[in-house]
């Protein structure tokens, strides 16, 4: 794990002005609350003095000039009516506290400059004027601010992904269908998202919230010092008691969470060896499995629930004590010893809460900060992972395959270690059609992804026609070898495109040309807009087999001297069986026809069958021949094939799928 991942991540945003106008708008937006929160305390002094004040008569060449003749002297006092937020300038001009004779004579100068403030109908409609603008200016910065913060956010996001993407193309793992891309969707998904989050939580956290705190604790050391200090040790105390009050909670909690999560899982490998279950006659134990695991997870889930974080006795009489400290030390300062107002009292008690935001944001920050810095990890160590696909210097073009293709002692483990071929070593004549066999399909898929190179073995060498595929190019590997496998058969675009690939090269005509060889033309005029139709996940729904036609007839664009088929799982009519039977031979003309076969009729057309298990090549010949002499050939068929075996009477199907 990267220590400094997330930063080196923001590293990558390409442009930091965003970054940079999103932190000065929350700095300036900060400044901006502060001092709406200023005029929020002056609000509450005028209501709570209205406007009304007296001062001592020996002192009063301390007055502003125009404030003398607006009071009333009765020999000690001069006393002031009127006079808007005045009150704050008198009653703390003589304080001996020297914040407050400081924010007296700033109270002054504004005074001055604003006459308004100088009596209560003026210094009311100048503070709620005043008010309101703060608000319709924060409003625009703030939508100023997101826009900003969006742009740099996401900007770093499709950097990420940009870079993923490009990685991919290098590495040849997840090219393997039964390996999937779900380590990668993860990391495209999640962790760049958590990332992006992080991101946009720094940008909205950083600086702003360090300067509103600071603000808060300025406003609340204005009004009292003291009190300010006295009040936040407590809350600081208040919160790592109750911290460590309720450490053995959370634990319980995140037990009760592992907990449940287990026992979920073993309710999904349950549901999913049902047909296992069926077909060896295990109900009754089954279900007393599953009611066992039903029962624990209800527990755990119960457990989980009651130990959820919640305010318990001890916490809530220890928060609770500590508000009436503070009330009492409040109450007894302003009823018994007089030494501060009541607005001050509410100023005080309002700045000291309003610390809990900013605190909580940062808290907030810090912890998916720390989710980040190891999503981010997550992303560099997959960017940085050297590609396993190489190609030798001086690699030469290959050309139609003529003779055969040959693998010498091919070994291939998945990437978590498991074996899947264990030295293979078998050839395949140019022309002929080969099918692969095996109850393992990771080990007939990978064999099948061997070929145009989308992995490299283990161990051991792939060569067409006498040349090693790492002495040539890529791209004429790609050339001369097509595949339709059922992981990828069609992506949300129009017909069109799936079938021409988006290529110039492959204009209307030929994709039509392509459509009619694949018997898939006539689907595709009966579609809602023809070839401009939207198909693929998101767009019109095809059938499997009209799926895998279209994929065929792409496959037929392509012009490669090998073809890789796996043909689909589902069941077809006679008829669709026909008309898939006669494209694959038509496909085959000319060609090298590498088959993953799942109907039988396509098995006993192949001239040559290979048979593996556990990731060995156990028997090789024709379909009649195996038939004779190959028990693993009979098992497999019975087993693929038989309705007792695959469980599809049960399952309500009673016809082979031929």
């Amino acid at each position: 794990m990267q220590a400094d991942a997330y930063r080196r991540a923001r590293t990558l945003i390409s442009s930091e002005r965003d970054g940079l106008v999103a932190r000065i708008l929350g700095a300036v937006q900060s400044l901006l609350l502060l001092k709406l929160l200023v005029i929020g305390c002056l609000f509450v002094v005028l209501m709570a003095d209205r406007g009304e004040a007296r001062f001592p008569v020996a002192n009063q060449d301390k007055l502003p000039a125009w404030a003398i003749p607006l009071g009333s002297s009765d020999g000690q006092y001069i006393r002031f009516r009127n006079t808007g937020i005045f009150p704050l300038v008198a009653n703390n001009l003589m304080s001996p506290n020297p914040v407050h004779r400081l924010g007296a004579g700033l109270m002054d100068r504004i005074t001055g400059i604003i006459p308004p403030l100088r009596n209560n109908v003026g210094a009311l409609a100048t503070l709620l004027a005043s008010g309101l603008l703060l608000l319709l200016a924060i409003s625009l910065m703030t939508q100023w601010r997101r826009r900003a913060m969006s742009r740099a956010a996401t900007n770093l996001a499709t950097t990420l992904r940009r870079q993923i993407h490009r990685q991919m193309y290098r590495l040849g793992d997840s090219s393997l269908p039964t390996e999937g891309i779900g380590p990668v969707v993860n990391i495209w998904t999640r962790e760049v998202n958590d990332v992006r989050e992080a991101l946009l939580a720094d940008l909205d956290v950083t600086p702003r919230t360090q300067i509103l705190a600071a603000g808060l604790i300025l406003i609340a050391l204005f009004a009292s010092p003291i009190l300010t200090v006295f009040l936040g040790s407590l809350g600081l105390l208040v919160w790592i008691t109750s911290r460590v009050l309720n450490r053995d909670a959370r634990l319980a909690h995140d037990a009760a969470l592992r907990d449940v999560s287990v026992q979920l899982c073993l309710l999904h490998e349950d549901l999913a060896l049902l047909r296992t279950v069926r077909i060896h006659g295990l109900e009754s134990y089954d279900r007393q499995r599953f009611d066992e695991h039903l029962d624990r997870f209800r527990q755990a889930d119960a457990d989980r629930i009651a130990t959820e974080p919640r305010l318990n006795p001890t916490t809530v009489l220890l928060y609770g004590a500590a508000v009436v400290i503070a009330l009492g030390l409040l109450g007894y300062n302003v009823l018994i010893r007089d030494q501060i107002s009541i607005a001050t009292m509410l100023v005080l008690m309002a700045s000291l809460a309003s610390l809990a935001l900013p605190i909580a944001r940062w808290l907030k920050l810090r912890g998916l900060i720390a989710q980040a810095n190891r999503s981010a990890g997550g992303v560099f160590e997959f960017l940085e992972r050297s590609p396993e696909l190489h190609q030798n210097v001086g690699a030469h073009f290959l050309g139609a395959v003529k003779e055969r293709v040959s693998l010498q002692d091919v070994s291939l483990r998945s990437r978590s270690g498991r074996p899947l071929l264990n030295s293979i070593r078998v050839d395949i004549a140019a022309g002929t059609r080969t099918g692969i066999l095996s109850l393992e399909e990771d080990s007939r898929l990978a064999l099948a992804c061997l070929i145009p190179r989308l992995i490299d073995p283990n161990s051991g060498r792939i060569l067409i026609d006498g040349h090693d595929l790492r002495d040539v190019t890529l791209e004429s590997i790609r050339a001369q070898v097509g595949t339709v496998l059922q992981a990828d058969l069609v992506f949300t675009d129009s017909v069109l495109v799936n079938i021409g690939m988006g290529d110039p090269i492959n204009g209307l005509p030929r994709v039509i040309e392509a459509a009619k060889l694949a018997h898939v033309h006539h689907v595709i005029l009966d579609l809602p807009h023809g070839y401009d139709t939207i198909i693929g996940p998101l767009g019109h729904y095809l059938k499997p087999d009209e799926q895998f036609r279209i994929a065929l007839a792409r496959t037929y664009l392509h012009d490669a001297s090998v073809l890789i088929v796996e043909e689909p799982t589902a069941q077809v009519d006679d008829e669709t069986q026909l008309l898939l039977d006669d494209t694959l031979s038509r496909l085959a003309e000319g060609r090298t026809l590498l088959l993953l076969p799942n109907r039988l009729s396509t098995i006993r057309s192949c001239d040559q069958l290979l048979v593996i298990h556990d990731g060995r090549i156990e028997d090789v010949g024709s379909p009649a021949q195996l038939e004779i002499d190959s028990k693993l050939y009979r098992h497999l068929i019975y087993e693929k094939f038989n309705e007792y075996a695959s469980g599809e009477i049960a399952a309500g199907h009673l016809g082979l799928n031929v």
